[in-house]
């Protein structure tokens, strides 16, 4: 169950107008406390003005709420609940009562929120004009709305029954354990008759904490707690059985989970090697396209070759000619040279002789 953080009464009249909680706030912060006040003071009425914020409109035995309070004007009760420690987080529960055709009715209203929260329990406007008034109904109605338009964590309830299943299915706020304050307070003085007949434990076991268990447990059947444990006897019996079955079940969810293990670490070895064979498919291809390519490469190359080696071989021949050409005309022109000193010489001895 949550904890109290923080409790506000706003426009609470009582005792015929004589007196009232015109906007007060009571810190607890989520610790354990106690209102202390003298015989006649309105502890009753706070107790019984604090649970209209939980289980609206109820009434302490005898005591109505309508002749409680002096509703001239809406009460508004809020109560702001611990529900988160880390993070720190909050809900408020408020609810507004009034009159309407003569009966109580009421606003009810939740909001969660964290801290610091400026629509907290003390940014609620149940006072307006600068705390000059108590805030009215459709003012209330009007902010709840807005509220709920920006944000999904505000809401309102049409009846009583929604509000209190709301509280408790979200936040654990349970009606039951505050029917047991309504129990101990049901008159003046009902605490001290209530622990003066509770002398030993069983007592207050029997008359609180029993009745309390079933109410929560088994839901309104006071029999039905003690009637699923007869029942269920039988299963205590096989506890030591279900404990050995439990046990092995246990070495089975051991060895399956090592097996488990063991089929993760193949199923990633597999994994690994199906793609190192992707890999190395890519690559015995990737080799044979860049040897074929070579082979190609070297046949252009060779036929170049063979080409370039048929051209040298024609230059070669082409120079040898050449040179015997230049060799040629060299020795034509010698022997002209020689046919003329030859008829020179021819001439110069026909001369002498």
């Amino acid at each position: 169950m949550p904890a109290i953080s923080k409790i506000r009464f706003t426009n609470v009249v009582y005792e015929g107008g004589e007196k009232r909680y015109n906007d007060d706030l009571f810190r607890f912060e989520g610790y354990n406390g106690a209102i202390v006040l003298e015989n006649g003071g309105g502890k009753t009425v706070f107790i019984q003005t604090l649970l209209q914020a939980v289980i609206p409109h109820t009434d302490l035995v005898v005591r109505k709420i309508r002749d409680t309070l002096k509703l001239e004007g809406p009460a508004h009760i809020a109560i702001e609940w611990v529900i988160s420690e880390k993070p720190r987080r909050y809900v408020v529960t408020a609810v507004s009562l009034f009159l309407s055709d003569n009966k109580i009715d009421s606003l009810r209203y939740v909001y969660e929120y964290s801290a610091n929260d400026m629509d907290g329990i003390e940014g609620l406007p149940f006072v307006r004009d600068d705390g000059k008034r108590p805030a009215e109904r459709f003012e209330m109605q009007e902010y709840y709305a807005k509220k709920i338009q920006q944000s999904p964590l505000a809401k309102t309830f049409s009846g009583i029954k929604s509000y209190r299943h709301f509280l408790e299915d979200q936040y654990h706020i349970i009606e039951n354990e505050w029917d047991s304050i309504l129990k101990i307070n049901k008159d003046e003085g009902g605490i001290e008759a209530f622990f003066d007949n509770c002398k030993i434990e069983k007592h207050l076991y029997d008359r609180l904490l029993i009745p309390t268990v079933e109410k929560s447990i088994s839901g309104y059947d006071e029999k039905q707690f003690a009637n699923i444990f007869e029942e269920q006897q039988k299963s205590f019996k096989l506890y030591k059985e279900l404990r050995a079955q439990i046990a092995e079940y246990e070495a089975i969810e051991k060895e399956l989970t090592a097996f488990v293990k063991s089929n993760e670490v193949l199923h990633s070895k597999e994994q690994e090697y199906e793609q190192r064979k992707v890999f190395a498919k890519g690559v015995y291809s990737l080799a044979n396209q860049q040897r074929e390519t070579a082979e190609r490469e070297v046949g252009l190359l060779e036929q170049a070759m063979q080409k370039l080696e048929a051209e040298c071989a024609a230059l070669n021949a082409r120079r040898d000619s050449y040179t015997i050409r230049l060799q040629e005309q060299e020795l034509h022109a010698v022997l002209d040279v020689f046919q003329e000193l030859e008829m020179e010489r021819n001439r110069i001895r026909s001369n002498i002789f």
